[in-house]
């Protein structure tokens, strides 16, 4: 072989070598955590409905007709109040005894008007709807697998869909002794609990029926080292993480653990910082 031909093959196979280097993976700067003083906070998310504190559908005594409709929607009426008289006929001789409400409170829906034909059952028997908003609810419910997390006067935080830069906090009152009753025989999934949750400050954009989510904190701990959640690595019930420094492998102890971070009770520091090694997928 001539000088050439070697000096060619030799550059050849340099090239080689080269190009295969730098087609493999390659480590990127790999991202990192730093252990840090803070809170750790579990909650259970749940969705809901605006309630209010009490409402009456009032509907038809008897089949006939609606003789006067005192109300209309919007209306804030006094207990005692007339909101709705019926008349088998439409004769003008005949005395009106009209139905009163039982409560004070706003009058929400209205689904007739004077002189309609009216029944005493079925879908379209309802008149009118009578809302006690002196105090507005969140009324959701609580998967068994949670249920023992919930306690009485517990707060919670509610967003509402229909309202998306305001949130407001409430209280919980009412728990449930028992899952609400399935049609489904055949539901392995376990029962749900349902809860009431007094709102705090409600104000009149937050109307009934609509729909919220509840974010509760059922347990929580104060100035503690904390770490994200994702740079804690399980094995065989010990828990580790990789230090940024030297790439040590280091035993933690963890305490409560929630979505977003975790509580280190043994092995880190405010400060030390961790990481994980990110590669890139061959070209």
């Amino acid at each position: 072989m001539t000088s050439v031909t070697k000096a060619t093959s030799i550059l050849a196979i340099l090239s080689l070598v080269v190009f295969t280097g730098c087609g493999g993976g390659k480590k990127r700067k790999a991202a990192t955590a730093t252990a840090e003083k803070g809170n750790v906070e579990l909650n259970v998310t749940l969705s809901g409905t605006v309630k209010p504190f009490r409402a009456t559908v009032i509907s038809a005594p008897y089949t006939g007709y609606l003789r006067r409709l005192y109300v209309n929607v919007g209306d804030r009426v006094k207990k005692g109040d007339p909101l709705v008289s019926f008349s088998p006929n439409l004769t003008d001789d005949e005395q009106l005894y009209p139905i009163r409400a039982a409560y004070p409170g706003l009058i929400s829906q209205v689904h007739k008007l004077d002189g309609d034909y009216v029944v005493q059952t079925g879908t379209d028997a309802k008149v009118l709807k009578l809302e006690d908003i002196s105090s507005l609810y969140i009324e959701s419910e609580v998967p068994e697998a949670d249920i023992a997390k919930i306690k009485a006067q517990q707060k919670a935080t509610i967003r509402v869909n229909a309202l998306p830069d305001r949130t407001f906090t409430g209280d919980i009152v009412q728990i449930f002794l028992s899952a609400r009753d399935t049609d489904n025989a055949w539901d392995r999934k376990g029962g749900t609990f349902p809860i009431r949750i007094k709102v705090d400050d409600p104000i009149p954009e937050l109307k009934t029926g609509l729909s919220a989510i509840v974010e509760i904190v059922v347990d929580s701990r104060k100035d503690v080292i904390r770490l994200a959640q994702e740079y804690v690595i399980r094995e065989k019930g010990k828990s580790y993480v990789t230090m940024a420094k030297g790439n040590e492998r280091r035993e933690v102890e963890l305490g409560l653990r929630s979505d977003a971070h975790v509580e280190i009770t043994k092995g880190l520091q405010p400060g030390e910082e961790v990481t994980f090694p990110i590669f890139d997928a061959e070209e």
